[in-house]
């Protein structure tokens, strides 16, 4: 018996076959998100790969991890941002279990990637585990416990609409948005020509504007770790997103920012470290949401 777990962004699905202990029975798949300027297809996307996947597998359930604010006991999209038209209200565990007759869990993405790495990732063996996502925007998940720690909204561990006293708010500033337009602004690099993934590579390289720009952009994302620091006091802080792929750049000076920073070095954090999974994190994170409901399957 296999899960499949489902990872739904804002951009493409990935979904993959898992056993019960996490360890991948396929390739990862992935397709475009089907959507338009006012609406989406993803109900009809999910359809369509289940149907595939059953064809071939024998599936016991059906783990999903998913863009925007997530009620999980429903398994609904309660909210969702502009990235996907027409998201909210979706009820995805209900359509699934209707359709596909498995038992479905739905998880918000950013505490599936903190599940995962907890589980199998750059947090095992902790008790409680802040993940800041750093991408186009900041996302943030609280592990307590061993628990997800939602809030009466669904929403706790938004950290990336923290207000600053630039009148920004923290992603304005610690987003790889903020790194590209910051290095555009000091190199002249047109904004269009530019992502993370070159930023750094021009650090690497010696580009002194690059080295600059990624050193604000720690200094914005210390602001972010040191308020985490203060208000949970988490064993670990992991670092996900498209930059933990620059850990080896990256983990020490964000650890060194900090302990020059915070108050009293006993304040610390145990660990900061850069996220483990890579583009799996959703998915793994899932299929343990699933795990913890379902465990016979």
């Amino acid at each position: 018996m296999s899960i499949l777990a489902l990872d739904i962004g804002g951009t493409a699905i990935k979904y993959s076959l898992f056993d019960s202990s996490g360890v991948p029975l396929t390739i990862t798949y992935e397709i475009p998100t089907p959507k338009t300027e006012t609406d989406n297809h993803i109900i009809d996307a999910v359809d369509q790969i289940i149907i595939e996947m059953k064809r071939n597998h024998d599936i016991a359930g059906v783990a999903v991890s998913t863009a925007g604010v997530v009620d999980a006991e429903k398994g609904t999209v309660v909210f969702a941002g502009p990235t996907i038209p027409g998201y909210t209200n979706t009820p995805i565990k209900q359509w699934i279990e209707e359709t596909a007759a498995v038992p479905c869990e739905v998880e918000n993405d950013v505490n599936c990637a903190a599940l995962g790495e907890f589980w199998k990732g750059a947090g095992k063996g902790s008790r409680s585990l802040v993940c800041v996502t750093v991408g186009t925007g900041v996302g943030g998940a609280i592990i307590l416990d061993g628990k997800v720690w939602k809030g009466s909204t669904h929403s706790a561990g938004e950290i990336g609409y923290l207000p600053l006293s630039s009148g920004h708010t923290f992603q304005d500033e610690a987003s790889t948005t903020a790194l590209v337009r910051n290095y555009s602004q000091m190199s002249s690099f047109p904004v269009e020509e530019l992502n993370g993934k070159i930023i750094f590579k021009k650090a690497k390289a010696g580009d002194a504007d690059a080295a600059r720009a990624i050193d604000e952009l720690i200094a914005s994302l210390n602001q972010g770790l040191l308020t985490i620091a203060y208000l949970i006091a988490p064993d670990m802080i992991v670092i996900g997103g498209g930059i933990a792929a620059q850990k080896e750049y990256l983990e020490n000076k964000i650890n060194d920012k900090m302990k020059n920073s915070i108050v009293s070095e006993r304040l610390m954090p145990k660990s900061i470290r850069c996220a483990d999974l890579g583009n799996t994190a959703g998915m793994i994170g899932a299929l343990y949401h699933f795990k913890e409901k379902h465990p016979s399957v």
